[in-house]
């Protein structure tokens, strides 16, 4: 299940961050200490380091950039790409592309690049950037999302059980809140179509020359069998879109790509590669949520991180 943070009060981030070589381990430490994570990966390429998903209250985006200075500042990190996104959109598995016949997946690239230029529509309100950042939610409402991001099958019952909590309260908020607040994006189930030897996980950053542009290509997303999820950058004509691919389409992959920004439909990337056997998943962070707010402290964090920094004979300037 994926949460619609934007009604929690959350903003999402979406960091890459080199590590200053040798220090790659000390560097995940570091983004550890800051626990509003809900994705942490390895990653190589442009950014030899480590990347992930935060969301973090939207009062407190300051202060988040400011703690990423400060691994900069600590010697830990060499740099960093912060891109603020709207909540991400979970791509479904759909049939498209899919050979019953072949038992396997068809990459018709060609196809897809036409359809870049001929789609139209509106982008789905995930996609769009909101207004604001409302608290919509109470404890009650981010207990039971959390157990319906472990398990997106499990029975209001059996989270009555694990919660201790009455089974008509969790129905209440289940209905009234967490339903009607639009509280949850969507549900989305992942299968990698290719073993994971075989096949790369990569965090792609789209840019584009004008929103239309933007919106035609995410739209011919909605039905491919690569893209795993997206956002859009706030501010930017730009997506942030993780894709799985078997090894032997990737070079495919940018040749379309490459195809697009001559056509003018495409602007410009960049990507990293997420490490499939060093990543990491967290639940909404609930447990920094009391009497209706977020606690982002950032005391705790900078005290956290200094003791982390102080094992491995650094400090913060």
């Amino acid at each position: 299940m994926n949460p619609y943070h934007t009604n929690m009060g959350l903003k999402k981030a979406v960091v890459f961050v080199e590590a200053v070589p040798g220090y790659e381990d000390l560097l995940l430490d570091s983004l550890r200490v800051n626990d509003f994570w809900l994705n942490l990966w390895r990653i190589y390429g442009p950014y030899e380091g480590c990347g992930g998903v935060w969301t973090i209250p939207k009062q407190k985006a300051e202060s988040f950039e400011l703690y990423l200075q400060h691994l900069v500042k600590a010697g830990v990190a060499r740099s960093y790409e912060i891109n603020w996104s709207t909540c991400f959109e979970g791509i479904p598995v759909q049939t498209r592309w899919f050979s019953a016949e072949n038992e396997g997946w068809s990459f018709k690239w060609d196809e897809w690049i036409d359809e870049v230029k001929e789609i139209e529509g509106e982008l789905p309100k995930t996609l769009k950037e909101p207004e604001d950042w409302p608290i919509q939610v109470d404890k009650e409402d981010l207990l039971i999302i959390k157990e319906l991001e472990i398990n997106g099958r499990t029975s209001l019952t059996d989270i009555s059980k694990k919660l201790d909590i009455p089974l008509e309260t969790i129905k209440y908020h289940f209905r009234e809140h967490v339903s009607k607040r639009g509280l949850i994006e969507g549900y989305q189930v992942e299968i990698y179509r290719s073993p994971f030897p075989l096949s790369e996980i990569l965090i792609f950053k789209f840019e584009f020359e004008s929103h239309e542009k933007l919106a035609k290509f995410a739209l011919s997303l909605h039905d491919k069998p690569f893209p795993i999820f997206m956002g859009k950058v706030l501010g930017e004509n730009a997506l942030i879109s993780q894709i799985y691919l078997p090894k032997w389409e990737f070079r495919r992959f940018i040749t379309a790509l490459s195809s697009l920004i001559k056509m003018g439909y495409l602007k410009e990337y960049h990507y990293v590669i997420q490490d499939m056997y060093q990543s990491w998943r967290e639940t909404i962070p609930y447990e920094h949520f009391e009497k209706g707010k977020w606690n982002y402290d950032e005391e705790v964090i900078n005290d956290n991180l200094k003791l982390v920094l102080e094992k491995w004979g650094r400090i913060i300037p």
